[in-house]
């Protein structure tokens, strides 16, 4: 496996909690990084547009606090990246394809274009007939809900969510979009 660097893992926060504030020693004890370096951290992806920081007043101290920057289309490129990697890592695709052996698998939706929040789920299209499978142990480890779309042939889907899957990332298999 690919080591991440502490800017990378600075940055993961912010990508599984996008819509919620964070303070300096939170995401220091969290990463388990020295608060010096997560602030050089959260610095430099404010000077990217990442995040964004804004301060709350305690009695007579103020403290930094830092927020995702959603509407960045760096912010947006990286969150889909890493969420790919989330997928991968977690074996998703592995156990699909040994348990239903689909033609392709399609990650689509809020999750690949990295516009998601915590409460959204996972969309993927597996193109095979039908099958009920427990997907609960990748659900808690990604911490979403992940929804299977199954068609056996994907030129029968409607032209509106055969579009949205086919602006999706394939992760196995080739996807024959028109024949």
């Amino acid at each position: 496996m690919l080591q991440k660097s502490s800017i990378f893992r600075t940055a993961a926060i912010f990508f599984t909690m996008p819509s919620k504030d964070h303070y300096l020693m939170d995401i220091s004890r969290c990463i388990g990084l020295a608060h010096t370096s997560a602030k050089k951290n959260l610095e430099d992806l404010r000077k990217l547009g990442i995040i964004n920081e804004h301060s709350e007043k305690r009695g007579k101290r103020v403290y930094p606090l830092y927020r995702a920057n959603p509407d960045n289309k760096l912010f947006k490129m990286h969150k889909s990246i890493h969420n790919l990697s989330c997928i991968l890592e977690s074996d998703l695709i592995c156990f699909i394809e040994e348990k239903l052996m689909p033609k392709s698998i399609v990650l689509f939706g809020s999750y690949s274009r990295g516009e998601d929040i915590e409460a959204s789920d996972i969309d993927l299209f597996v193109e095979c007939k039908k099958e009920e499978i427990s997907l609960k142990i990748f659900e808690r480890k990604l911490a979403r809900k992940i929804e299977l779309h199954f068609m056996e042939n994907f030129t029968l889907y409607p032209p509106e969510l055969k579009n949205n899957i086919i602006n999706g990332i394939v992760l196995s298999g080739y996807l024959v979009g028109y024949k």
